[in-house]
């Protein structure tokens, strides 16, 4: 008796020790493994970089993630012919590091050209690693804007995709849009493919992070505590859609304007929204920065 009683406090610490462990191996199994075939929608289909020429893959440097597309971690979005907006935490890295992919819609191709990137600029208040992979696990954590630009070292040719203004950075609930990458194929395919989805309230958008939290302590950076200024959601039920992490920075676009890049999502539930940093709030010192930089020079700060 003395015996099993002495093996129990050990048993507690297994237990409090693999926790953390089982909730990042799920995490990771569920972010990295291909998606499962997804339902399809009126409007869900492929495109090509000449329907969608804004449309850029980043390169963020080191080996791509396990289930990613080749020479691909992260989506963005050209604004003018030097800057692309994408996901902060898509820029983790020295601008040395990081290069896009311009008019590849098949990411096994060697179509398009990579340029490189010679200036980040990522939206104040965003923590980098500062935060921690396991900061979710110890209680809601701060929820910081989520947009960065990357600068590239020479100009792109062609169109870019206007940003949406402040008087655009907050569209209507229910406003149509669509978000493009190279993970929505149905079978997760390293191809261009359009989604349709739906912006949704900012009431439900809070209630859809708190309920998340309140299931399952969250295992991102981001933290569960909705920011009407950082973030928007959208997509919800029938209109949603698994956004892979390979996507993240992928343009959620409402009227011709790039209105929000995507974020993250509240765990793996599949009917859940999806949530994009608000490029709105940024824009007007987005544009600044590019105009400063000119065509061969850095933002000026």
């Amino acid at each position: 008796m003395r015996e099993r009683r002495g093996r129990r406090p050990r048993r507690r610490w297994l237990l409090a020790l693999g926790l953390p462990v089982v909730l990042v191996v799920g995490y990771v199994v569920w972010a990295f493994l291909p998606a499962p075939p997804q339902s399809p929608v009126a409007g869900h289909g492929p495109v090509t970089t000449s329907d969608e020429p804004w449309v850029v893959a980043i390169d963020g440097g080191g080996a791509p993630p396990p289930g990613g597309p080749p020479e691909k971690t992260c989506v963005g979005t050209l604004v003018a012919p030097r800057a692309v907006v994408t996901a902060a935490h898509c820029i983790g890295r020295e601008p040395a590091e990081i290069s896009v992919v311009i008019g590849r819609t098949d990411l096994r191709s060697g179509d398009g050209r990579s340029i490189a990137a010679v200036d980040t600029w990522i939206a104040p208040g965003w923590p980098g690693d500062a935060q921690g992979l396991l900061g979710g696990l110890f209680g809601p954590v701060h929820s910081p804007p989520d947009v960065g630009v990357l600068l590239l070292e020479t100009a792109v040719p062609g169109p870019s995709l206007p940003m949406a203004t402040l008087d655009r950075a907050w569209p209507a609930p229910a406003s149509k849009g669509r978000v493009t990458g190279w993970r929505v194929s149905p079978h997760d395919e390293p191809v261009l493919w359009q989604t349709p989805t739906i912006t949704l309230d900012d009431a439900r958008c809070t209630a859809a992070a708190a309920d998340a939290f309140s299931r399952m302590p969250p295992v991102v950076w981001h933290g569960y505590r909705y920011d009407t200024d950082a973030y928007l959601c959208a997509g919800e039920g029938p209109s949603a859609f698994v956004v892979r992490p390979t996507d993240s920075g992928a343009p959620l676009v409402v009227d011709g304007h790039l209105v929000g890049v995507a974020n993250w999502r509240p765990g793996a539930d599949r009917d859940a929204p999806q949530f994009y940093g608000r490029v709105g709030v940024h824009a007007e010192h987005i544009t600044r920065l590019v105009e400063s930089a000119g065509t061969h020079g850095t933002f000026t700060r």
